[in-house]
């Protein structure tokens, strides 16, 4: 999405806790001719979030966009996910988005308004085995879009785009071998795992002015998994 953004136009900070690859991403959009700035936060401390939205306005002296896409989670049942698992799921992937809107739509009213895309899932529309923490999550993102939407407009808008099966370096973090990749393609109508462009797309469109009449709601990017109400283990 970084990457979509700035061939778009958009001067982009990184935010992540992953220096490397954060600082490979910068590299990559500066290499374009695009323009970028890393900035190392962890979002599961408030401090970092509101440095975070300070050193963007800082460097490009304005905040248009805001794209909340991070998560840490580990699934469990509800008896069995410990409570700080729970907690760190949730700081990460629901009360960072919170923070994020918290510190970021000042700044986007100083200069006029602006768009927030939040990352939520699948699982923000449908329950998933053992997946606790991890929908409870993705099911926030959903209502705090919509009063972020109604509290904010018109100058903000807020939606959420929900990816399906998305391929991400992620799958191979977590050894997911090739016969159950397929078994995962094969749930979706379009017959293939999604890619990290089709949801960047997705944002795109969620963060520009030809969803100028769209807020407080969701694009689901899934190839249509959801349509048949097949499960999986997320």
């Amino acid at each position: 999405t970084a990457l979509r953004l700035a061939r778009e136009g958009a001067s982009v900070a990184v935010a992540d806790v992953d220096d490397a690859n954060g600082k490979r991403v910068v590299a990559d959009i500066i290499e374009a001719g695009g323009e970028a700035l890393f900035v190392r936060t962890d979002l599961s401390k408030t401090a970092q979030i509101r440095r975070m939205v300070e050193r963007t306005v800082k460097k490009y002296g304005r905040l248009d966009i805001v794209h909340n896409n991070a998560i840490w989670f580990r699934h469990a049942p509800a008896t069995e996910l410990d409570e700080k698992d729970w907690d760190l799921t949730l700081n990460v992937g629901l009360k960072a988005v919170f923070l994020a809107a918290k510190f970021a739509i000042p700044e986007m009213r100083r200069t006029g308004g602006g768009a927030i895309v939040n990352t939520g899932s699948v699982h923000s529309l449908a329950g998933f085995a053992t997946c606790t923490a991890y929908d409870s999550t993705k099911a926030g993102i959903m209502g705090l879009t919509r009063v972020l939407a109604i509290d904010y407009g018109p100058d903000i808008r807020v939606n959420a785009v929900l990816p399906g099966a998305i391929l991400t370096p992620l799958w191979d973090n977590l050894k997911v071998p090739p016969k159950e990749r397929r078994r995962y393609a094969a749930l979706v109508p379009a017959q293939r795992l999604g890619t990290g462009e089709d949801v960047a797309n997705a944002v795109l469109y969620l963060a520009s002015d030809e969803a100028s009449f769209v807020t407080g709601t969701s694009l689901t990017v899934d190839g249509g998994l959801l349509c048949g109400g097949e499960n999986y283990s997320g």
